[in-house]
């Protein structure tokens, strides 16, 4: 199937932004999915209420989101503030060179999730989940280009088990308003989170408190699911299970779900001794507080078992907070999935992002960036 062609408007000045803006909000202009800033239109240089200003109309006339990578803001202080102006405004940058938003979303959300600790508040009112999202978050694939596939392109019911914050659904029913959306979760605050955002009021979902390692969880899915159903997990969430555990998900997951799809890891080696993996961000050291995934002292990875024992962690010069705990995380890597799903007797297929199709997992993958980057595998019944 042919990729969806992505459209990008550039305005090399505040004279031509304004013309574009302004026929964009006429409807005279189709929405672009990005507006790339050059030259002159410097958003750096800008008073903060007229950046804001500015944003706030970029955003309604934008379907993702818009790129400004020539900016160059000089001081902490200062950068800090840019990047504030913009973050509170509907717009991230969890994702690489691109200030983003949900696809076409109405809603103007708020990404500042520093605010509260800018406050005075500490690290105790760091929201958790947004710490998460901003460093491991998983922006760079959506429901849109997976549905997009030959595959899959029947898919109507999108299922995200373990959901925590529930991007993966969140975001993809913005492109997809009328799927069916089904997440579970045993984190009761998870599904607070997730409901108390913004969704549109025609789209159909449902967030269900059950337990992976439950069928009667699937079975309730199932129930919720209407039409072809694809379920995925990411890559922090299957790893908690030990090789039963998963394949019961992987066995339970296929059998209520027509297509399960677990993102992993680029194969990797195991550290010998315990380390910590720095994942701070430029606003999180700007506002003095430190983020990165911390080993347990004393209990190596063991590399038979790919087992391992880390917490996610934010630090500043006062205080240190343990966000979420990874004891017991297991890094399945390919091969063993691989095999796990050929001992139930599933297809296993993997994203050849190049290709962009789901293709066996005995073909291509020498033109595959699998070896690199993460990848997405595909268990369906046969």
């Amino acid at each position: 199937m042919d990729d969806p062609v992505e459209s990008t408007r550039s305005a090399s000045s505040w004279k031509k932004l304004e013309r574009l803006l302004d026929e964009i909000e006429d409807g005279n202009e189709a929405k672009p999915d990005y507006i790339e800033l050059k030259g002159k239109a410097d958003l750096g240089r800008l008073e903060e209420k007229d950046r804001e200003a500015l944003i706030q109309r970029l955003h309604g006339s934008v379907l993702r989101g818009f790129r400004a990578n020539e900016v160059r803001v000089p001081g902490k202080k200062a950068r800090l503030a840019y990047w504030r102006s913009i973050a509170r405004n509907g717009f991230h940058d969890f994702a690489e060179d691109e200030w983003m938003k949900c696809h076409d979303s109405p809603f103007v959300e708020n990404y500042d999730y520093v605010a509260p600790y800018l406050d005075g508040g500490g690290l105790d009112v760091l929201d958790p989940y947004m710490v998460y999202s901003s460093v491991l978050g998983t922006w760079e694939y959506s429901v849109e280009d997976f549905v997009h596939t030959d595959l899959l392109s029947d898919v109507t019911t999108v299922v995200e088990p373990l959901a925590g914050t529930a991007e993966f659904c969140y975001a993809g029913h913005f492109i997809y308003p009328d799927f069916q959306y089904v997440m579970f979760d045993l984190d009761e605050d998870a599904k607070s989170h997730v409901e108390a955002k913004s969704w549109l009021p025609q789209t159909q979902r449902e967030f269900i408190v059950g337990d992976a390692l439950v069928e009667d969880t699937w079975k309730s899915v199932r129930k919720a699911s209407k039409g072809t159903s694809l379920a995925y997990i990411g890559k922090q969430s299957h790893n908690f299970f030990g090789a039963k555990d998963l394949m019961k998900v992987l066995e339970w997951g296929t059998r209520h779900c027509d297509h399960l799809m677990l993102e992993i890891s680029e194969p990797y080696l195991l550290d010998e001794e315990p380390t910590i993996d720095e994942l701070t961000r430029p606003e999180q050291k700007a506002a003095g507080f430190h983020v990165a995934l911390d080993d347990v002292e004393d209990k190596p990875a063991n590399p038979l078992t790919n087992a391992m024992d880390f917490y996610l962690v934010v630090w500043d010069k006062l205080d240190r907070r343990n966000l979420f705990s990874y004891c017991g995380w297991i890094g399945w890597q390919a091969p063993t999935l691989t095999a796990l799903g050929r001992l139930l007797d599933l297809e296993v297929r993997y994203y050849h992002s190049d290709d962009t199709e789901f293709m066996p997992v005995d073909v291509g993958t020498d033109t595959s960036d699998c070896r690199e980057n993460n990848t997405f595998m595909l268990f369906s019944r046969k």
